[in-house]
């Protein structure tokens, strides 16, 4: 199973969007299950001091529907501030403080990027891979870094860019054999 992983809890954000065409993408291409988490729909108050001695229902809810089972992961990963959303470490945090072997170690994960700017969250992605690494993820080579992404998607959300198109068929076509 590969689940992908839409890293923003900002609401209506963009992150979710690309999380869709990830979805469609690999449903058409990979023979397993695909499944999308988007933290936009974490409920308030999950993440808080508590988290690592209480398990929040909804994040063991998650960890056993969509982490646990997964072999592979698609993070898509816009820039705030220049690196990854806290909401995503945090949440990170709360699925690996217990049981972390189960949910992280030894399987693999691609990255995405995505940002307003022009380097479509390289950096980021950098920060990321280090904290999937501690975690005994193997991350995969070919990122894909999504720059000037309100060009890429139109104004109804769909994309409009065959180059970023061909990046993200590329990755998705090597990260299924990854």
């Amino acid at each position: 199973m590969i689940t992908i992983i839409a890293g923003s809890n900002r609401e209506g954000n963009l992150t979710s969007r690309i999380g869709d065409i990830y979805f469609d993408k690999l449903k058409s291409k990979y023979k397993g299950e695909v499944k999308l988490l988007n933290i936009e729909l974490m409920p308030s108050g999950v993440l808080n001091s508590g988290m690592y001695e209480v398990t929040n229902p909804w994040i063991e809810q998650v960890k056993n529907e969509f982490i646990v089972p997964a072999e592979k992961f698609v993070f898509i990963i816009p820039e705030y501030n220049g690196t990854f959303p806290g909401a995503l470490k945090l949440f990170i945090d709360s699925l690996s403080s217990k049981d972390a072997d189960k949910s992280f170690f030894e399987k693999k994960a691609a990255l995405v990027g995505l940002s307003a700017g022009k380097f479509g969250n390289w950096l980021g992605l950098e920060h990321f891979g280090v904290v999937l690494n501690y975690l005994k993820v193997n991350v995969f080579y070919q990122k894909v870094s999504i720059s000037d992404v309100w060009s890429y998607l139109n104004v109804k959300k769909e994309y409009n860019d065959p180059k970023t198109e061909n990046y993200i068929d590329k990755q998705i076509n090597g990260f299924i054999n990854f």
